[in-house]
């Protein structure tokens, strides 16, 4: 049976989002270019798009797939992960949270993710893999 795990959110993105639908009113109102417009709302609309489709999934067949919004989807077999790290590295990810998992394919840092539950995450992990190692 497949397991989805949306992704956390924290509070600064719920923020830009909140922002740029801000910005998209103001532009509005004040009667701006359509042009400008246009871009900002394309902004909010990939924003919005990016906090409802980031998701992880485990899938039954011993699968990890990693979908972020428009961006390419990830895939990596589960028995290739060697280790899994708590992280709050800041560089771009398929998060949207700071308190993130560092996946590891062997000496190699694959990707950072940020499921809701990190805990429950690394376990259904470890089930299915249990040579993965846990990084403190």
């Amino acid at each position: 049976m497949d397991r989805i795990f949306k992704s956390k959110v924290d509070w600064w993105f719920h923020g830009v989002v909140l922002l740029l639908c801000v910005s998209c009113v103001i532009l509005i109102v004040r009667g701006a270019e359509i042009w400008a417009i246009l871009v900002m709302f394309f902004c909010t609309y990939m924003s919005i798009h990016t906090l409802l489709n980031t998701w992880y999934k485990l899938t039954a067949d011993g699968f990890l797939i990693v979908h972020c919004s428009f961006f390419p989807e990830k895939r990596i077999a589960v028995s290739e992960i060697t280790a899994v790290e708590s992280s709050f590295l800041p560089v771009s990810s398929y998060a949207l949270s700071l308190d993130r998992i560092i996946i590891w394919k062997g000496n190699l840092q694959w990707l950072l993710i940020s499921p809701v539950n990190k805990q429950e995450f690394v376990n259904v992990l470890r089930r299915m893999n249990p040579n993965i190692k846990i990084i403190k």
